[in-house]
């Protein structure tokens, strides 16, 4: 098991293991991120991009990742419905 991280989802501080994907961590939050391909008996990989959001800090990239394959990290912040990541979507 990961180490316990704490980042900002849509305002929100959340508190997730290292392990979990940004998708993971919203879930378990009760936080909503929309998806089209990702299905428990399927790996995560991250092509439909329907789960884009806007992230920044945690050692992430700038800009949107896909929150189904994305490692949550310490600090990270994330917007599910910013401008930025409904236009990339």
């Amino acid at each position: 098991m990961g180490k316990e991280v704490t980042l900002t989802i849509d305002g929100r501080v959340v508190t997730a293991s290292s392990d979990d994907t940004i998708w993971e961590a919203a879930k378990k939050a009760g936080i909503t991120i929309p998806t089209l391909c990702h299905h428990p008996m399927l790996r995560p990989e991250g092509a439909c991009r329907v789960c884009l959001c806007e992230v920044q800090g945690g050692g992430a990239r700038p800009g949107c990742s896909a929150a189904c394959i994305t490692k949550v990290d310490e600090g990270m912040v994330v917007k599910t419905h910013s401008p930025v990541a409904l236009q990339h979507r």
